[in-house]
């Protein structure tokens, strides 16, 4: 079909498009004049996207995410907002809700009918690039419209403020009963640690461990000195039998005897000797100066053996002395280790209870202090919404278009016209100009009469017949 035979045909059945555009635009006008008007009020909301904490002022960034702005449309659109714009305008008493649902008096029916109808006038839109929603509903009655419009305003807002104050209840009255028992714990833990120190007579001010190490220090000192002391006396001692002539010259070897007067006695027996020895060379062992002289080196021997028996029993009693000295620095020792063990071990036991009584401490400071940070936030009467344009009640309707709608029904009548042409032409075939005929009957046209005023048309299932005189 080329356009001058669709031309032709629109031409040919353009009364029934014509019938087609005017029943359009009739059922547009009936329903213009049918459909009850309907008004719209929209309020705007600013949400505050820097997202303040109000307690300690730092930011939190999930209200600054674009899903924010997503999250408090379902908010909007959620029971529990509307259920509280019922509850505030009591809808489901209303004098303009008898004209907009029908109330049987059955309170939660009724209910489920204002829910529904407030689900399907609501209308939650953000803007773009901004933080501002807008609300907005639709009714018949303007002033029900602004009215429930701004009720969702106030019960959005409620509902905010109540999501953001309950956990901070919930969590404030579960601190509350945490902060008994770490309460009742750090008390226990406090009372162990003085418990301890009171029975053990351990002061917090001092250090007695310090001053028993010390003490134990001074022992193992005085113990090494009392050791020495004794084995210098058990070595001198010792030496006392080994004591004996000098084979060569006839003395006695006092060299390992660190006493004066031994030394004094042992040079003086020596001369002794050695003038005993020049006397028996000079006058024989039987002259009286030789007697004289062996007499005083018996003396001599006799008084050396004297004094190296007082030495020794001097030595021996020092020995005496010193291993009994010895001995009760062993115990004094042994108990002062035990001591200072036990001193140790119940250092090391204070500072673990000290340790858990701190511990008690940290932790019931830090749940005292996030109680008294919920019980704030808990308490907190403001929100992060603000109301920037409360709705009015509009002064047109919404619905229905009447511009709008007419210019839809007449687009819609005349392609429904035009589909309707079509169709007619299909089951109702005609040639609309020369080139239809060639096409239809496959042979060559030589010549057409034009038509002055009406063209002929050719009926190619009834033939000649079909033929309309032309009026020439």
């Amino acid at each position: 079909m080329n356009p001058t035979t669709l031309i032709g045909i629109l031409r040919a059945r353009r009364w029934a498009i014509i019938i087609t555009c005017i029943a359009a635009l009739a059922a547009a006008l009936l329903l213009i004049l049918l459909t009850p008007k309907s008004y719209t009020a929209a309020t705007d909301l600013l949400i505050d996207s820097r997202g303040l904490d109000p307690i300690s002022g730092q930011a939190q960034p999930g209200r600054i995410t674009g899903g924010y702005l997503a999250t408090q449309t379902d908010i909007i659109r959620s029971r529990n907002v509307a259920i509280k714009v019922i509850t505030e305008l009591g809808l489901t008493s209303h004098p303009a809700m008898l004209n907009a649902v029908k109330l049987t008096g059955d309170a939660t029916r009724d209910q489920r009918v204002v829910l529904s109808f407030l689900a399907q006038g609501l209308g939650v839109t953000p803007k773009r690039d901004s933080s501002v929603l807008t609300i907005s509903f639709k009714a018949q009655d303007p002033a029900l419209a602004a009215q429930i419009a701004n009720a969702f305003a106030q019960a959005y807002m409620i509902t905010n403020l109540e999501l953001r104050i309950e956990p901070a209840k919930q969590t404030s009255q579960w601190y509350n009963q945490q902060l008994t028992g770490l309460r009742n714990e750090l008390i226990e833990k406090q009372n162990l640690l003085s418990t301890y120190q009171e029975e053990h007579n351990i002061l917090a001010s001092s250090d007695r461990l310090d001053l028993e190490s010390a003490k134990l220090a001074d022992l193992s000192s005085m113990l090494i000195a009392v050791q020495n002391e004794r084995l210098n006396s058990q070595s001198r001692s010792d030496q006392i039998p080994n004591t004996a002539p000098n084979p060569k010259k006839g003395q006695l070897d006092t060299r390992g005897l660190d006493n004066p007067q031994v030394q004094n006695l042992a040079a003086t027996l020596a001369q002794a000797q050695a003038r005993l020895i020049e006397v028996a060379r000079q006058v024989g062992e039987n002259h009286p100066q030789y007697k004289q002289a062996l007499g005083e080196v018996d003396t001599l021997k006799k008084q050396m053996d004297l004094m190296l028996e007082l030495i020794s029993g001097s030595l021996q009693s020092s020995v005496e002395l010193s291993q009994a000295r010895e001995e009760q620095l062993k115990i004094e020792l042994t108990r002062q280790k035990d001591l200072v063990l036990q001193l140790s071990r119940n250092r090391n036991e204070v500072a673990l209870l000290k340790q858990e009584a701190d511990n008690a401490q940290a932790a019931y400071d830090a749940a005292l202090a996030r109680s008294a940070q919920s019980r704030l936030e808990s308490q907190i009467a403001t929100t992060d919404v603000a109301v920037l344009n409360s709705a009015t009640p509009p002064a047109r309707p919404t619905s229905p278009k009447p511009a709008i709608t007419l210019v839809l029904a007449c687009v819609a009548g005349l392609l429904l016209g035009i589909a309707i042409a079509l169709g007619w032409e299909w089951f109702d075939p005609r040639i609309r100009h020369p080139l239809d005929l060639e096409q239809g009957l496959g042979l060559v046209l030589l010549a057409h009469i034009p038509a002055i005023y009406k063209p002929a048309t050719y009926h190619p299932r009834r033939g000649s017949a079909g033929l309309k005189e032309a009026k020439i």
